[in-house]
């Protein structure tokens, strides 16, 4: 083996084992050629594409409405803690607490992560829809268009749905989406700094770092600022509603507040678009 192929040889090692190595290595072979800068940074982007799962034919949709469910369970977890067990079991009326609606919503949204993962999207569409009422009453308690997350279980539901048209199932572990939860609940503008101490609440800074990650990433996977992008969409609808009902008063606020929140999911569709239309080669 001489220096030209010891050098396309380490470029195809870097693919997962269940790639065609030597397919792509004869074809690379065939030039004569060492590889060129062009020829490097596609193959290696091409080894990133392969080992994180990336594949045109799977549905975008999918990992978006995942990251939502994530989100929207999050936020139930935050409305549930208040849960007065004894109020409960004691008074007539203690089941109609809004900690109990924010119990129910988080139950439902788990089943629905859990479904979507495992490839039960008619039941994961089913616990998504029932979930929307018992999460917005949960949210009333302070101000429903002021909330943060307010609009995650609306737009989690209808990912789900549209997830449903997809005619080809998909699975994934789902431990590891509720792995996520906890880094949800405080990277996520869940509003965990009106229920959690100071400490562990990590405001919308995290949020941007998120969006940045997902810039990134959009050339190896377009899939992943599509799904930022989702969770981007329910900050700006939060303030749009808020606009709408006339919480937010003031001279140039509004649009700069309506650009700050609108910016970076257009920016994540974007990169999503220009990422899945790249060509490696």
């Amino acid at each position: 083996m001489n220096h030209i192929e010891r050098r396309y040889a380490r470029l195809v090692r870097l693919y997962p084992a269940r790639s065609p190595r030597d397919e792509i290595l004869d074809t690379l072979l065939q030039s004569g050629q060492p590889p060129t800068l062009r020829e490097t940074s596609a193959l290696v982007l091409g080894a990133l594409r392969a080992r994180a799962g990336y594949a045109l034919d799977r549905s975008p949709i999918r990992l978006a409405a995942l990251a939502v469910l994530l989100y929207a369970t999050a936020v139930d977890v935050l409305t549930s803690l208040p849960l007065d067990v004894p109020a409960i079991v004691g008074t007539p009326l203690g089941i109609a607490q809004y900690a109990v609606a924010g119990l129910a919503a988080l139950v439902l949204h788990v089943t629905a992560l859990f479904a979507l993962a495992r490839g039960a999207y008619r039941l994961s569409a089913v616990a998504a829809v029932l979930a929307v009422g018992p999460a917005l009453v949960a949210l009333e308690r302070s101000g429903s268009y002021l909330n943060d997350g307010f609009w995650a279980a609306p737009v989690a539901a209808l990912l789900v749905l549209a997830v449903n048209l997809s005619p080809r199932g998909e699975r994934s572990n789902p431990y590891l989406w509720t792995a996520l939860l906890p880094f949800a609940i405080v990277i996520l503008p869940t509003g965990s700094g009106t229920v959690l101490t100071p400490g562990l609440f990590i405001e919308q800074q995290a949020m941007i770092v998120l969006v940045v990650a997902g810039l990134l990433w959009s050339a190896v996977d377009p899939r992943v600022p599509l799904a930022v992008a989702a969770l981007a969409l329910c900050d700006f609808l939060t303030h749009l509603t808020a606009v709408a009902a006339g919480a937010v008063v003031g001279g140039g606020s509004v649009a700069y507040g309506l650009a700050v929140t609108a910016v970076p999911w257009l920016l994540l569709l974007a990169a999503a678009t220009a990422g899945h239309r790249r060509s490696l080669i």
